[in-house]
């Protein structure tokens, strides 16, 4: 045990001399009150010796030096730290420097930044009230603060933008960085109120990941920094351009003097936390934006300022004249590669160009870089041998502050006698065009289909049989109207004509219960749909539907005898199923057809 012991620390003394070490210093305030106490630390990441404190005589010395060591052990990786700390105040108002305190880390002296504190004059206590009135009025007003058990200053909570530069070219790249930070627990952010960026075109950067904590010391105070957002930014305008501040609400969770509520509160340590939105707003940034250098700037200058490559080439390098080639133009970098308009080609006369269809790649992690392709559509027109040699691309690049042109290659063409046909129509009459100016293109020659037409449409027969028609539509709508209030006012012939629709429907009711093999409520549906089948067919009521009332009604109509007689037989089959449910045997399905068949052959007799 002893020897395993002696490896493990001989392996923890190994690592803490090769870690890499840091020594910093760091203050719990930088503005304090005089006789205010407050703490001074001196943090060692890795080991040392010799540590030499700086002067604090400027201050009354309550308590130090103390020291305090950590070691902890992430993901396999350990980390090991010594902290000195004293508890100091002032002793009178003014500035005060913490100076230098250094230590010796190997061969190595590391030292730590002075850190400046300033000490104020300590606020008056307030008179006691002499009233009822003033002090339940100093009450109300305390009452919000007093209910959390430690406030919340600008000094602890607070947002910065921070700008890659303050003085840039029109143009140019600017990356803008929101960062909140804080000293107390930060639980996340809400109610977003970014500035519009006036003057600028932004690009947001495109970041998936969560928004993680890193430390930070800000003038000898640590605080926890979180990136929010970041911006690119590209001015549009020369002048002084101010980019106004961001807003926005941090979730903050305060520990408050209310006790726990219940024992699950206590128990899980919930009841002492309120997490409550404090709004922060950063301050406005001021941009100088200057114009582009007038000088050695390039006739065929596009408004590219950064860092870029290009390239160009021909999809064909032999062409028959008349037929569409492809020119490829890519430009490649870091800048405002959205902002480039596209390349004007300066091509001979016997070229025909299009517009050319663009598309991008462009990144925004870690600035807007990627390229952006040019397809231009190019038609030659006359046979030979050209060079495309003036496409040349030209930049300004920031940093150097001077323009940047790229030559374009050589781009060799062999265009090829074109089709008889197309030769004989189109190349000898462009140029007769281009020498006329007109914006006639080409003219078609042969039987070009024409027909005849009449003069004037106004007064012509088309002309009449338009204005009929309006008319002819608005009576045959009158005629149409009035003939379905008329056919739908007998309402015995309404109920007539639809009491086969309307017992059908209830058939569907008893073809659920066949379904689900329930006979005494399929053949109760059944002699429902059959009564009232006859019923709306006779116009009579279900008391004065009797057997021989049926039979008669039906032969009157001539309904055949054999169907009159297979009616009385399905009602009584259906009253017996109704009454004696459990002595009704047979097939439903057989039931069902039969009953539908038989309302289609009344239908059909009644139309004889």
């Amino acid at each position: 045990m002893k020897n395993k012991l002696y490896i493990f620390f001989l392996f923890i003394s190994a690592w803490a001399s090769a870690q890499s070490p840091a020594f910093y210093a760091q203050v719990s305030k930088t503005r304090v009150n005089v006789g205010e106490v407050f703490q001074v630390a001196f943090t060692l990441n890795g080991s040392g010796n010799n540590l030499v404190y700086p002067n604090l005589s400027e201050f009354d010395l309550y308590s130090g030096p103390n020291q305090s060591q950590s070691m902890s052990m992430v993901n396999g990786n350990i980390s090991q730290s010594t902290t000195i700390s004293f508890f100091l105040a002032a002793k009178k108002e003014g500035k005060f420097t913490i100076g230098v305190a250094s230590v010796m880390a190997g061969s190595q002296k590391l030292e730590s930044k002075p850190i400046v504190i300033e000490a104020v004059k300590a606020a008056a206590p307030q008179p006691q009230a002499n009233t009822n009135a003033q002090a339940q009025s100093q009450q109300n007003q305390g009452k919000e603060k007093n209910q959390y058990a430690t406030e919340i200053t600008n000094e602890d909570l607070f947002v910065r933008t921070f700008l890659s530069k303050t003085k840039c070219y029109l143009g140019e790249q600017l990356t803008l960085t929101q960062k909140v930070y804080s000293r107390v627990d930060l639980r996340g952010f809400q109610n977003v109120k970014f500035p519009p960026y006036n003057g600028f075109w932004s690009q947001q950067e495109n970041s998936n990941q969560q928004i993680s904590l890193k430390q930070e010391n800000v003038n000898g105070v640590m605080y926890y920094v979180a990136d929010y957002c970041t911006v690119y930014l590209f001015p549009q305008r020369s002048g002084k351009i101010i980019i106004e501040p961001v807003e926005l609400d941090c979730i903050v969770r305060r520990p408050t003097k209310r006790q726990p509520r219940n024992v699950f509160e206590q128990f899980f340590g919930s009841g002492g936390y309120e997490d409550v939105a404090i709004k922060v707003k950063s301050k406005a940034v001021k941009v100088d934006v200057q114009e582009l250098p007038i000088e050695n700037k390039p006739l065929e200058f596009s408004g590219a300022v950064g860092d870029f490559s290009y390239r160009a080439g021909l999809d064909k390098e032999k062409v028959k004249a008349n037929e569409a080639i492809n020119l490829k133009i890519t430009i490649s970098g870091r800048g405002n590669i959205k902002l480039i308009e596209p390349l004007k080609l300066n091509l001979a006369e016997s070229f025909e160009t299009y517009d050319p269809k663009v598309s991008e790649n462009i990144k925004t992690n870690g600035g807007v870089s990627g390229s952006i392709t040019y397809n231009y559509l190019i038609i030659p027109r006359e046979k030979g041998e050209f060079v495309l040699n003036n496409l040349n691309f030209n930049y300004f690049d920031a940093d150097k502050k001077q323009y940047v042109s790229i030559p374009s290659p050589d781009i060799k063409l062999t265009v090829l006698e074109g089709d008889a046909g197309s030769a004989q129509i189109i190349t000898p009459t462009k140029k007769g065009i281009k020498e006329s100016e007109n914006d006639i293109r080409y003219i078609k020659t042969g039987d070009l289909g024409l027909q005849k037409k009449d003069t004037e449409f106004f007064c012509s027969i088309n002309h009449c049989l338009l204005l009929l028609f309006p008319v002819l539509l608005f009576f045959a709508g009158v005629f149409g109207f009035k003939r379905y209030i008329r056919v739908n006012s007998d309402i015995v012939a309404v109920k007539e004509r639809k009491a086969a629709k309307l017992a059908k429907k209830q058939l569907s009711v008893a073809e659920k219960h066949m379904l689900s093999n329930n006979k005494d409520q399929f053949f109760n549906e059944v002699l429902n749909a059959l009564n009232k089948y006859i019923g709306d067919k006779f116009s009579l009521s279900i008391a004065e539907l009797s057997k021989d009332k049926i039979s008669e009604m039906l032969l009157s109509k001539n309904v055949t005898e054999e169907i009159t007689k297979y009616v009385i037989d399905t009602l009584n089959t259906c009253e017996y199923a109704k009454y004696a449910p459990g002595s009704v045997t047979g097939d439903l399905k057989q039931v069902y057809a039969d009953t539908i068949e038989l309302i289609s052959q009344i239908e059909a007799q009644f139309k004889k």
